[in-house]
C-alpha cells in the first residue's frame, strides 16, 4: 500500500527540480551590477497606447553616488510584447558634480502620474545628512523636485 503512493512521489521529483528554475533568469542574471533598484508603479495612457512606469536607481562611481531615471513602457498584447517608450533623466539628480547616493526609493501612483519618494545623501553637504526629496512626474514626462539641497539646483 505504502510502496503504491511512494513510487508517484520519486517520479515526480526531477519534474519539479526542473520547474523550478525560471524562464528569464539568464536575463536577470545578465543586469548590469550597478542596477541598484527597479521599481514598477502607476498606469498612464496615451492615444491608442497604455502601460506602468518603471523607475530605475542605478550606482555610479563605484557607489559613490546614484542616477535615478523613469521609464514608460507599454503593457504586452496577444499582439505585441511590452516595449520601452520613452525615458526620463533628472539632471538635478543625476549631476556628477553634484551627486545624491539614494539610500531608499519608494514609488506610488498619483492621479496618473507617479510620485517618487527618495532618502539619500548629498556629497557636499559639510554634516552627514538624510535628504528626502520627492519627485512628482505627470503622464506627459514634465516633472517638480522638492527636497534637494541647497546649492544642487541647476540654474
Amino acid at each position: 500500500m505504502v510502496s503504491r503512493f511512494i513510487l508517484p512521489v520519486f517520479l515526480a521529483l526531477p519534474f519539479c527540480a526542473n520547474a523550478s528554475d525560471s524562464l528569464l533568469k539568464a536575463q536577470v542574471e545578465s543586469l548590469p551590477v550597478h542596477v541598484q533598484k527597479v521599481e514598477t508603479c502607476g498606469a498612464w495612457t496615451q492615444a491608442d497606447r497604455a502601460g506602468y512606469y518603471r523607475v530605475v536607481v542605478v550606482d555610479v562611481h563605484e557607489g559613490a553616488g546614484s542616477e535615478i531615471y523613469v521609464q514608460w513602457l507599454t503593457q504586452p498584447t496577444q499582439e505585441a510584447r511590452s516595449e520601452l517608450v520613452r525615458t526620463l533623466a533628472f539632471p538635478e539628480l543625476n549631476d556628477d558634480h553634484s551627486q545624491y547616493a539614494i539610500q531608499e526609493m519608494r514609488c506610488r501612483k498619483v492621479g496618473s502620474g507617479i510620485e517618487i519618494a527618495i532618502k539619500a545623501q548629498y556629497e557636499h553637504d559639510t554634516v552627514e545628512k538624510t535628504h528626502a526629496i520627492r519627485v512628482l512626474v505627470k503622464a506627459a514626462g514634465t516633472y517638480a523636485i522638492s527636497g534637494m539641497a541647497r546649492g544642487s539646483q541647476r540654474r
